[in-house]
């Protein structure tokens, strides 16, 4: 796991040396850091001699940068936060936007890894919880459970010392209908074992003895198209303690949701496993939003305190994972998350925004550039959270939906206001056609719950009428020919993405809340009310 940042801060500049070598999409500022610490150890120091590295880009309040032990003068200024840890030990740098200033702010010596690390104690567990901390929960009430290996015990009350009621096998699956119980440091749960009921243990002790139930291994797949829509079936279902949103890589390796409260992890699912086993990325804070950067190994996640983080994924190592970006950007969850096609901006949204720049804070979204971690414009003007963000495909404009009933247009780089449209409802997804032509829209409540808006003119162009009425999502695939539609009643719908005539639909069996293509267009992948994932497709060899 990535360690949390320690500050122990003393003022130092040191004399330059030859500029080492920066990595790509790092922002120039931490060559500064890198030259002051390659001459404090006298070596040249570069970013592939450290074994982590990270930073956080802000508005700090004078010329000190918020290192307390020096002295600053003046107004506000922009600059960067860095830690560098080499050897085993974490530096501390402020580097000012222009260079100008560069303060070493100490080293924290050790593993900090290990040493930074705070027990967890499950969100689950009550105030009643004694004997804690309590370790994270892969399960939830309402999901079918399994235990992972040997026997474990069914017991009659939430104890140790609870009599054995029966003795589970590994593999049997069973359903967790109620919990947890947090007592003697263990995770209970209530649960139903082939008609009787009792409690089983989660985890406990530094073990885990449960794990959702495996699914149905992923058969080969057609590629979908508006005449295999038809033929589309419900090839899989994973189940587990995550929120109902999901994220793809570019290459439609990687299927990423953020874990739900307890589990406080990312979950993410290898697709060229069959077996659909998660690993499970820790991450001690509640998750709100995430996505894949495109072309990049990383996920950008928002969290419900309002910060953002980029983690450099390295699945088959044994840390995971290594945080490589920081950035305290809203106040409250971030409700919205955005890359452009090319990987090199993203926008983040919130109930506020923290910026320097000029405008209105209040249910504004922020541009971020990826190379200087710097905010390059702010999108103000919504009167309501912003729900829905999408760069249009070229990467020129920004589509925004929000809980004010309107979807604006921004030019993506200036930030400035294009059109506003006002629509009849809370907007609750959107996505841009492939061509850039078209915006599909989803309403929360309106007559009519599918808006098809025409770019060129800024209008209206289509209404439709969903099969059910609560859309919560939707989206386009990646030839651009079908636009899947979700909806809380539990309705997945295919419509032809030029046309917009109904396909087919699907009754899911719990309400719809995000829905996806995945990249090669052979998955329709649903995230379902109650903690479920279902895939649907066409078994290769049908139609």
């Amino acid at each position: 796991m990535m360690r949390m940042l320690m500050l122990f801060c003393g003022l130092a500049l040191g004399p330059s040396l030859g500029a080492p070598a920066r990595a790509q999409g790092a922002p120039t500022q931490i060559d500064a850091a890198l030259l002051d610490l390659s001459a404090r150890l006298g070596r040249s120091i570069s970013l592939g001699d450290l074994s982590n590295w990270r930073w956080e880009q802000k508005q700090f309040a004078d010329s000190a940068l918020g290192c307390a032990s020096a002295s600053g003068s003046g107004g506000s200024a922009l600059g960067y936060r860095f830690e560098l840890t080499y050897n085993g030990v974490a530096y501390d740098y402020r580097v000012s936007a222009d260079k100008t200033i560069v303060i070493y702010c100490g080293a924290v010596t050790g593993d900090a890894s290990s040493a930074a690390e705070t027990p967890y104690s499950n969100r689950l567990c009550g105030d009643s919880a004694t004997d804690g901390p309590y370790m994270r929960s892969s399960v939830i009430f309402g999901i079918e459970a399994e235990v992972i290996q040997g026997f474990l015990n069914l017991r009659g009350r939430p104890s140790t010392a609870g009599q054995t009621l029966l003795q589970i096998p590994a593999g049997l699956p069973f359903e967790i209908s109620a919990g947890p119980d947090c007592v003697e440091g263990f995770v209970w749960w209530l649960a139903n074992v082939s008609g009787q009921i009792g409690y089983v243990a989660e985890a406990g002790d530094g073990a885990v003895f449960l794990r959702p139930s495996a699914p149905v291994p992923l058969p080969t797949r057609e590629i979908l198209n508006t005449r295999l829509a038809s033929w589309l079936q419900e090839l899989s279902r994973v189940e587990g303690n995550f929120r109902q949103q999901h994220a793809w890589s570019t290459d439609g390796v990687h299927l990423a949701l953020p874990g739900a409260r307890g589990s406080d992890s990312i979950w993410l699912y290898d697709l060229r496993n069959q077996s659909l086993r998660p690993q499970l990325l820790a991450f001690d804070d509640g998750l709100s939003t995430l996505l894949f950067r495109p072309n990049h190994p990383q996920i950008l996640f928002g969290s419900e305190s309002g910060a953002l983080h980029l983690w450099q994924l390295d699945p088959g190592a044994e840390s995971l994972y290594v945080e490589q970006l920081y950035l305290n950007a809203h106040a409250g969850a971030v409700s919205a998350l955005a890359f452009s096609a090319d990987g090199g901006r993203f926008v983040s949204a919130g109930e506020e925004a923290y910026t320097h720049l000029a405008g209105e804070r209040k249910w504004a979204a922020i541009i971020w550039d990826m190379a200087t971690v710097a905010q390059q414009a702010l999108l103000a003007g919504h009167q309501g959270l912003i729900r829905a963000i999408a760069f249009s495909p070229d990467g020129a404009t920004l589509a925004t939906g929000a809980e004010d009933s309107t979807l604006r247009l921004w030019d993506a780089n200036s930030g400035a206001s294009l059109a506003t449209l006002d629509l009849e409802a809370a907007v609750a997804a959107l996505d841009w056609s492939k061509d850039g032509k078209r915006i599909a829209v989803a309403l929360t409540r309106a007559a009519k719950h599918i808006q098809v808006v025409d770019v060129a003119t800024r209008t209206v162009a289509r209404s439709l009428q969903a099969p059910a009425a609560t859309v919560t999502s939707l989206a386009f695939d990646q030839s651009g020919a079908m636009l899947a539609v979700g909806a809380r009643e539990g309705v997945l719908s295919i419509w032809d993405a030029d046309s917009f005539e109904l396909l087919t639909t699907r009754e899911t069996g719990a309400g719809v809340h995000w829905v996806s293509f995945n990249p090669d267009s052979s998955l329709v992948v649903a995230s379902l009310q109650g903690r479920a994932l279902a895939f649907y497709g066409v078994p290769l060899g049908s139609g």
